[in-house]
């Protein structure tokens, strides 16, 4: 075997491709950074791991090509010119400079965290002759949580931790002035970080099962939902907006829930971190969605109210990213409340927190949306055209756009071709889901029945709205609906006459 091989050219081997991919995730700033890191003799005392990151870094800093080209051998000539290959060794140091990557990863996320870092030396200082810097110590955390950017889990649980670890000191002099005060406030804030981490897990557990059908619970110990009365509580911000939040679920056709529970999000606005109030105001979203597949349409005004206030409170973007469904759906809401002077300026100045690799197809497509509720089909199509169709959900939203698109021209044998072609392209397409391909197929088949429908026939009108009605929201329902309504406005309009 060793001679078959021995007649071939040796096919160059890929440099590590996981520490490669590591580095990727890294800015310019953090690789500066993650050099120094290597340069300290404490931390690291392998002076070929700094040299191999400077050969990994001038490809990183180049191109896709530059990083491509980096094989083994080219990346051992560099370091080692004069020695033979060892391909062992060579995954050694790729090994090692990976696991310093890591550890320098956690070092920067320590240092960005002060009161992780400041709690971490309370315990540290614990020693009888360093109390002048413990205290020093004690005293600058309390400063962080007083000044922190809001009430998170994580600050009841950093609260606990401050008082546990001062009472733990104390309670080996059991006659420690504030003994029995600071245990008190070492249970209370360990309560606090529980009970918010534990509605927390029930609220995400009622939204699964909302959507999916399961056997596993999130229980809670009998007297639970009691215990949560006490009123020490009741001016814990996450603990009542999660009370609240549940409440809309569970008593879902209660709507004060809901008024109430966006009432806190603003009163409470300040207190919380913007990643909780982010979050909760998805949740209260979802509670709205839950409403209009309910059927009441109304709840789309109160979705694109939520949309702005996470806008004016700057929590919409986040580290200068907006994920895409997020984009999508604040466009989807907002032209379904005619909000489209909004809409357009919403594409235009958010659009560039997409992420780059679907940021221009993003905005063509959302732009196309636009033009066709704003009826004008000529812009709707040109646009449609610069939407590149490999990824699945672009290329469904603009047939979807295209359909109706025909249908309000009136371009009968333009639609009837798209539909064919639709009907085509659902079949074979291995990546969209049954159930996604059979809702798809259900909206070409009550198009078709639009253009065939008569307006004198009643019966078949009452039928295709009860249809329609039948359908689910994530379909053009209220187009369709709409356009029933035409029709029979049309036949109206032709009796009168």
């Amino acid at each position: 075997m060793a001679g078959l091989w021995a007649s071939h050219q040796p096919v160059a081997a890929m440099f590590s491709e996981k520490l490669i991919s590591l580095l990727q995730t890294f800015s310019k700033y953090e690789l500066n950074r993650f050099r120094k890191f290597l340069l300290s003799p404490y931390l690291n005392d392998q002076e070929d791991l700094t040299r191999l990151f400077d050969v990994v870094n001038e490809a990183l800093r180049k191109d896709e090509y530059a990083l491509a080209k980096l094989d083994k051998q080219k990346v051992w000539k560099s370091l080692y010119p004069t020695q033979s290959f060892d391909d062992a060794h060579l995954r050694r140091l790729a090994s090692d400079l990976n696991q310093m990557a890591l550890r320098f990863m956690v070092e920067e996320h320590r240092n960005q965290n002060a009161l992780s870092e400041a709690l971490e030396l309370q315990k540290v200082l614990e020693k009888p002759d360093l109390s002048k810097h413990l205290n020093g110590v004690e005293r600058r955390i309390e400063r962080l949580l007083a000044h922190s950017e809001g009430k998170s889990s994580d600050y009841y649980f950093a609260q606990f931790q401050l008082h546990w670890n001062i009472f733990s000191r104390a309670s080996k002099v059991v006659a420690t002035t504030g003994y029995a005060e600071k245990l008190s406030s070492a249970d209370f804030f360990l309560e606090c970080y529980y009970l918010a981490q534990k509605l927390k897990l029930y609220i995400a557990w009622l939204l699964y099962r909302g959507f999916r059908v399961t056997e596993h619970e999130v229980p809670v110990m009998p007297g639970f939902w009691e215990y949560l009365q006490d009123k020490r509580f009741a001016d814990i911000p996450l603990i009542r907006i999660y009370r609240k939040v549940i409440l809309c679920f569970v008593e879902s056709e209660q709507e004060i829930h809901f008024q109430e529970m966006l009432k806190d999000l603003q009163q409470f606005a300040n207190e919380i971190t913007k990643s909780d109030l982010r979050e909760c105001y998805y949740m209260a979203q979802n509670y709205a969605a839950l409403k209009i597949n309910q059927g009441k349409t109304e709840y789309y005004r109160k979705v694109f109210d939520i949309f702005n206030n996470m806008m004016e409170q700057e929590i919409l973007v986040e580290n200068r990213q907006l994920p895409e469904a997020v984009f999508k759906n604040v466009i989807t809401v907002s032209l379904g409340v005619g909000e489209y002077e909004w809409t357009e300026q919403f594409i235009q100045r958010y659009s560039e927190f997409l992420p780059v690799n679907i940021r221009e197809n993003a905005r063509m497509f959302n732009l196309a949306y636009l033009y066709f509720y704003q009826k004008n089909y000529d812009k709707a199509i040109e646009y449609l055209r610069d939407v590149e169709y490999n990824d699945v959900v672009y290329a469904l939203g603009a047939k979807s756009i295209l359909l109706r698109t025909y249908y309000e021209r009136g371009e009968m044998l333009a639609l009837d071709s798209l539909m064919d072609s639709f009907r085509n392209y659902l079949r074979r397409n291995k990546v969209i889901s049954k159930n996604l391909k059979r809702e798809y197929n259900n909206f070409i088949y009550l198009v078709k029945k639009l253009t065939t429908i008569t307006p004198q026939d009643k019966k078949s009108i009452a039928s295709l709205r009860r249809q329609i009605s039948e359908t689910s929201y994530s379909m053009p329902k209220n187009w369709l609906l709409k356009k029933i309504a035409e029709i029979e406005e049309n036949q109206k309009s032709r009796g009168t006459g």
